[in-house]
């Protein structure tokens, strides 16, 4: 159940941090800032932040990581933490995948309706 848990919350932090408005401002700042040190790295920090397979690995290994520390030794722990990385790689993409096709559904439900409306 807690690795459940782990595996959850690391696809929630992924959305939100490719998604999520509340990082907004803060994804703006580290691409521009990336950009300015170096455009590959500005390119390759760009791609990071708007890919969910990306995304998703570095959170899943960084979410168990740290919620491993004490419990296991620093192998298991490497080792696992990739595992993580995985995991959460698929399933995020996954889910990215299902949440825009919901997106865009909705967004095409709401403009046919308000061509009607506009219609009327």
């Amino acid at each position: 159940m807690n690795n459940l848990l782990l595996i959850l919350a690391a696809i929630g932090a992924m959305l939100i941090i490719k998604d999520g408005f509340i990082f907004e401002s803060l994804r703006t700042i580290i691409k521009n800032k990336a950009y300015s040190i170096n455009i590959t790295l500005g390119v390759y920090i760009n791609k990071l932040l708007s890919c969910a397979q990306c995304l998703g690995f570095w959170c899943g290994f960084f979410i168990f990581f740290i919620f491993s520390l004490s419990e296991q030794s620093y192998t298991n722990i490497l080792i696992l933490s990739i595992y993580f990385g995985f995991i959460v790689s698929f399933l995020g993409y996954i889910s990215d995948m299902i949440l825009t096709y919901i997106d865009e559904k909705i967004f095409k439900l709401q403009k046919d309706n308000e061509g009607k409306t506009n219609k009327n």
